[in-house]
């Protein structure tokens, strides 16, 4: 995860009004992942993944 500009072949959708940029390669490593808050506030986790990417 990071917070930079999307490549030019990245994969663009805009998720509950966000700009959300994904590498095809792992799109569909990233259907089923959650952005969420983590429990002690500390910043974002990624739920989900049970799979060895991401």
């Amino acid at each position: 995860m990071a917070l930079d500009e999307p490549d030019q072949d990245d994969i663009k959708e805009t998720i509950n009004g966000i700009l959300v940029a994904i590498d095809p390669r792992i799109q569909l490593n990233t259907e089923t992942l959650i952005l969420d808050l983590a429990g002690d506030n500390s910043g974002l986790v990624l739920l989900g993944n049970t799979g060895n990417c991401c």
